[in-house]
């Protein structure tokens, strides 16, 4: 991490809130401890899919995993956006220093709570119905993902011209971390082939679904009909940065964005690099684990940027968000 002291130092910060993938057994249990008030977000979000969300995140149901889909993708929506209002209202965080808010996939979600597009609850409902959107994909199509380490994008799009409209690019993670989706024996062949052009690296992703590619049409159309149907958006405040799109996108643009996620790749390299671009040099990730610290931070490296990253990942790590928030006078 790298720490920036100079007293001239004006913090542009961004938020950025995690996707599938970050969950973890237990994740936030140290947070919920330490700020109780923020159960009622799982109760809410557990009335909505009928299930104790808290049991399931700490492994407490024998019938339901955190690891499925229609679990996973509301607990994290759930803890960040907990994280998000803690900040917010709880520690008071001068909202006028955030420039601009983004998520990494499912995280886009909890971006777009923390940017007022909706409230709590009605995200909820959006979230639940794409997991289970989702997961009824899973059972009905066999799609497959792998994570491409060590390859530029270039050589990664080389070999896959082999696989047109079979493998796809889903994820342009970092300069060295791709992640390619598709129909699971095509990826397969296409892990093989990657293999033997000299990428030692390449690693099956644990899910059964073709995500961020076309092969998701059928299930972006419905998550279409349902925004039509329950969602109404507000415009985004502090602004919001699309992934997929690597834009701003406001209120009108917000049914594309997320529609268009499900069978676009996510474009976070050239999203991040727009932000250090623009003066962005301070980075919260806000929800479980430290995924996009880490790949953020590498990003900027390679970009010769100084930055300053926190994240919430337990309560250590919040402990020194605040440490690090009171010291730039961020806090009210």
């Amino acid at each position: 991490m790298d720490n920036i002291a100079d007293k001239a130092y004006v913090p542009k910060i961004a938020l950025m809130f995690p996707g599938q993938g970050s969950q973890f057994e237990k994740m936030g249990q140290q947070f919920l401890r330490f700020n109780g008030s923020s159960y009622k977000y799982f109760e809410i979000a557990g009335k909505i899919i009928g299930k104790d969300l808290a049991k399931i995140i700490n492994g407490q149901d024998p019938d339901n995993s955190l690891g499925d889909t229609k679990f996973s993708q509301i607990s994290i929506y759930t803890l960040s956006c907990a994280l998000f209002d803690f900040l917010l209202k709880d520690l008071s965080l001068d909202i006028g220093s955030i420039d601009t808010v983004l998520g990494h996939s499912l995280g886009e979600y909890s971006a777009l709570y923390g940017c007022g597009a909706y409230d709590f609850k009605a995200g909820a409902e959006l979230v639940a119905y794409r997991g289970n959107i989702m997961s009824s994909a899973d059972k009905s199509a066999k799609g497959m993902m792998a994570a491409v380490l060590g390859a530029e994008a270039g050589a990664v799009e080389d070999i896959l011209k082999g696989y047109i409209d079979r493998v796809f690019i889903a994820n342009y993670n970092d300069y060295t971390q791709i992640v390619i989706s598709g129909y699971e024996e095509d990826v397969k062949n296409a892990m093989t082939g990657l293999k033997a052009n000299g990428i030692k690296k390449v690693i099956p992703l644990k899910v059964n679904i073709a995500s961020h590619c076309p092969l998701m049409g059928e299930v972006s159309n419905q998550l279409g009909d349902f925004i039509d149907n329950k969602i109404s958006f507000k415009e985004p405040v502090p602004p919001f940065l699309s992934t997929t799109e690597a834009k701003y996108t406001g209120m009108s643009g917000l049914r594309e964005t997320l529609t268009g996620q499900l069978i676009n790749p996510i474009r976070w390299v050239e999203s991040i690099e727009l932000l250090l671009n623009k003066g962005i040099n301070t980075f919260l990730e806000i929800g479980p684990g430290k995924v996009l610290s880490s790949l953020v931070l590498r990003i900027a490296r390679k970009n010769k940027k100084k930055i300053d990253i926190m994240n919430t990942n337990n309560l250590s790590d919040i402990e020194d968000l605040i440490s690090k928030l009171q010291e730039k006078g961020l806090l009210k």
